[in-house]
């Protein structure tokens, strides 16, 4: 179809021409800058001008990492110049030139961020932004006080809220989370782990949450940290460990497919290590606590008897607990009988070998694998 006497296919065409000497003009410009840029930091100009022209360059490329070291140096050595009041003598000249430094200290460091800020809007998994931010952060608690440095990290976290707000699944925004909240408790003397843990619960429980690895992963580090600052016991950490488990066992039956969700079952059901839930659960318990899971497992693969996940889990979850069987009782089995029901282990094995078969196709780039497993449990 004609539009004005210019067929769609000659329309295209021109501006295909036109885009693409808007690319070449851009490149062009961007070339000229990265050239003028790196002749003043090759002369070891840092001015102000450099600056301006480095802000150019990062709002074309953010991803240019040595333009952002070059960034800070310019800023060390303008801006961020260390204060020396020694040199005066009168004590209200030292009063005002400290108080003048402090509040062009401040003025730099909100302008850094406000820089930063629309990349990172439009770059949100660009590290180098990332790794900028934090390096602001960190000038703020060497050059400033411990309360107005705290004042930047904290708001730092609101910002780091609204990032993950937009996606939730930004492992940059999760990491840089982390080492906000490290600082932050610092500065404060204090645990935030109570309040971390309450939001990656809102994070998981909202849509598409469940999806979430980091913030599960989150979860792994957050309670047993939590259970020990607050000294819980053993019953207590159990009652946790149980309540995690209903909320995973959920989110799975949802939907099983998501391999987020299995990394967390997985640290549930095996973790034994200090960095367990529950690390001195008795034996018994323990027993009782992963057959339930293995027959949960069981269930939820009668609707679903090919999926990979599911399938990987019990071929991981028997054997150990064949192995745990094999244990000692701890010394909290109190009520533990003295003869455990028997257990056709054999059976079990039987079991363990027709899933590894069906790995073999549902998972055929991992056959190889599937293969030695079987082999194993044939010579066991």
């Amino acid at each position: 179809m004609d539009n004005h006497g210019v067929s769609r296919s000659d329309y295209a065409q021109s501006r295909t021409e036109e885009q693409k000497e808007k690319d070449r003009k851009k490149l062009e410009q961007y070339l000229a800058l990265v050239s003028e840029t790196n002749s003043k930091r090759s002369e070891n100009d840092f001015s102000i001008s450099s600056l301006e022209l480095t802000s150019k360059v990062l709002k074309m490329n953010p991803e240019y990492y040595t333009m952002w070291n070059y960034r800070r140096q310019i800023l060390l050595k303008t801006h961020l110049l260390s204060f020396d009041p020694s040199a005066l003598e009168d004590l209200d000249a030292v009063v005002e030139a400290t108080a003048a430094h402090h509040g062009a200290v401040i003025k730099a460091l909100k302008e850094e961020q406000e820089f930063t800020l629309p990349l990172l809007l439009v770059f949100p998994k660009c590290y180098w932004l990332w790794n900028h931010r934090l390096w602001t952060l960190e000038q703020a608690s060497v050059i400033l006080s411990s309360d107005y440095a705290a004042r930047f990290w904290k708001k730092e976290l609101e910002l780091v809220g609204m990032m993950l707000t937009r996606d939730a699944r930004n492992f940059h925004g999760w990491m840089y989370r982390r080492i906000l909240i490290r600082e932050v408790e610092k500065l404060e003397k204090g645990s935030r782990a109570k309040g971390e843990l309450e939001y990656t619960l809102k994070v998981v429980m909202g849509v598409g949450g469940m999806k979430n690895y980091s913030a599960w992963h989150q979860r792994s580090v957050l309670i047993p940290r939590l259970l020990n600052e607050e000294n819980r016991d053993g019953q207590q950490r159990m009652d946790a460990l149980e309540d995690e488990l209903e909320l995973i066992q959920k989110a799975i039956t949802t939907d099983p497919d998501d391999q987020s969700l299995w990394f967390y079952h997985r640290f549930l059901v095996l973790e034994r290590g200090e960095g367990a839930i529950a690390p001195k659960m008795p034996r018994s318990a323990r027993l009782g606590m992963m057959e339930q899971q293995i027959e949960e497992l069981k269930e939820l693969l009668e609707s679903h008897p090919e999926q990979r996940y599911i399938l990987k889990a019990l071929v991981l979850y028997v054997p150990a607990l064949q192995a745990l069987r094999k244990e000692p009782p701890s010394p909290d089995d109190e009520d533990e009988d003295d003869e455990e029901e028997e257990v056709d282990e054999a059976e079990e094995n039987k079991q363990i070998l027709e899933w590894l078969e069906t790995l073999q196709r549902v998972d055929p780039m991992r056959k190889g694998r599937y293969i030695d497993l079987a082999k194993r449990i044939r010579e066991a």
